[in-house]
């Protein structure tokens, strides 16, 4: 054995939290209830918190009935909301470790068009929430041994843009400088603090729902489908696990090649192509 490796056979299979408290905002139908259920199937207790809780209620009620621990709290975007769902939080599950914002969106809006009510909501969901929410979880943060701060930024923004999205990714390009200045601020407490930049996932509602607006975009990524909530929360489980207590700063980005191709004439050449 080389000096100073580790068994490769850990006492305790990989990518479990035991013993942890997470708290997850955005949790409804999609990203947010997968990353609640995978994580509490990793054995952490769960806080589900959403603007409308009912909608985290009926998932925890889910998770329960499946032996899990799970608790719903009220998510408001506002720095006295994001407050007091983490003390909510820490009061049901006298403990916090993993802190994981998965809660956004913006009202589609031409830049010509921008209002300061869209504007403003786009960035108190997405980006003022990462401070407040951090802020207030913070000492529990510090408390722990493995402190965890993930995001749920976007490839739009930091990698691509789309019309009618100007707010949404002026929102989450700030997200990624948060996720670098917070990583670098607070890796002396042990704290890592990372993202993941979804593409195009697939919903069971919307524009994108529809086969065929499904079908056009499916067209220019290259792995050939949407990407489904699975995808995002298997990341994020990483991301919280000891497996992965040496990486800090960074953003995954899980969107199936799309932000590879130059542009859409790349993925028609490549369709071209002999296999």
């Amino acid at each position: 054995m080389f000096p100073n490796s580790q068994s490769t056979h850990p006492e305790s299979p990989p990518f479990r939290l035991d013993g942890l408290a997470a708290l997850v905002t955005g949790v409804r139908p999609g990203i947010g209830s997968a990353v609640a259920m995978r994580l509490a199937e990793a054995g952490a207790r769960v806080v589900l918190a959403n603007r409308t809780v009912e909608q985290a209620q009926v998932i925890g009620e889910t998770l329960r009935d499946r032996g899990y621990w799970a608790h719903a709290v009220d998510f408001e975007a506002t720095e006295a909301g994001a407050m007091r769902c983490v003390d909510a939080a820490i009061q049901a599950a006298g403990q916090l470790d993993i802190l994981i914002h998965n809660a956004g969106g913006a009202h589609g809006a031409r830049v010509g068009e921008m209002t300061s009510q869209y504007l403003d909501e786009a960035l108190d969901v997405n980006l003022k929430s990462c401070f407040w929410l951090t802020r207030g979880a913070l000492p529990a943060l510090r408390r722990s041994q493995q402190g965890r701060i993930i995001i749920t930024s976007s490839v739009t923004g930091p990698k691509s843009a789309l019309p009618g999205a100007s707010h949404y990714a002026a929102a989450k390009a700030g997200v990624n400088g948060f996720i670098r200045s917070a990583a670098l601020e607070l890796a002396r407490h042990g704290i890592t603090v990372n993202g993941v930049e979804p593409g195009f996932i697939l919903k069971d509602r919307g524009h994108h729902s529809l086969p065929e607006n499904r079908a056009r975009v499916e067209r220019y990524i290259p792995m050939g489908r949407m990407g489904t909530p699975n995808d995002i929360a298997y990341a994020m489980l990483f991301l919280a696990s000891a497996e992965a207590k040496w990486i800090t700063g960074q953003t995954l980005v899980i969107d199936g090649g799309s932000t590879l191709p130059e542009t859409g004439f790349a993925m028609d050449v490549l369709r071209n192509m002999p296999a």
